[in-house]
């Protein structure tokens, strides 16, 4: 039976990163810093030799794609776009902070949404969807290794929902240029919609990972 292969990596970071700002679904690109980081993480780390790339539209993940794997022509996945955070995209936590409907969601996220945004549970069955149609085209395709670039948010709500061991989402948190390494088979996808996680990536370290 044919296994598939799968790296979930993490956006770089972005130019709004160094002011905290809450960004979602706002189209910015990667940092200057966050370039350069990501050129040196690429010329460092062991990121694998993959059969093909995909890759939320949102620009700073096609950056980040065209940096880790400038050899490639990424797939655009609609579905994979970060949490859409109405009307606080792009604004900080002073600009927010005495709005109740921030607080409500800072102390709930799962069942406050922010007004205009979208609720958790959209959010989540959004992103697995798309994901749903990645790991299908590979079996079509017969592409048993490729890598996804996405957002941290999706890859934690991606890695909730169908990763074995199963963790609470706070465990899922990756760093920029990083993520992790999933294995499922047809088998194991088509029937019940999970995939082992055995690698917090690009590090190689053994499965569960150190996250407090």
């Amino acid at each position: 039976m044919i296994s598939y292969k799968i790296h979930l990596l993490r956006t770089g970071s972005t130019v709004n990163d160094p002011e905290k700002l809450y960004v979602g679904q706002s189209d910015v690109p990667l940092s200057g810093r966050g370039r350069k980081t990501l050129k040196q993480m690429a010329k460092e780390l062991p990121y694998p030799l993959v059969e093909h790339v995909y890759t939320s539209p949102l620009v700073r993940c096609v950056q980040t794609a065209e940096i880790l794997y400038p050899n490639y022509q990424p797939q655009l996945v609609e579905g994979l776009e970060d949490m859409n955070l109405g009307r606080f995209e792009g604004k900080s936590f002073d600009e927010l902070r005495d709005d109740a409907y921030f607080t409500c969601w800072l102390e709930d996220s799962f069942n406050n949404t922010p007004p205009g945004g979208e609720k958790v549970l959209d959010f989540t069955q959004r992103t697995t969807a798309a994901f749903d149609g990645v790991v299908r085209q590979m079996m079509r395709d017969k592409v048993s290794d490729a890598a996804v670039v996405t957002h941290g948010g999706v890859i934690m709500a991606l890695m909730a929902a169908i990763a074995l061991p199963r963790l609470p989402i706070h465990q899922w948190a990756s760093d920029n240029g990083s993520g992790y390494t999933l294995l499922t088979n047809t088998q194991m996808w088509l029937r019940d919609s999970c995939a082992e996680a055995f690698y917090l990536f690009p590090n190689e370290k053994d499965y569960p990972p150190t996250i407090s």
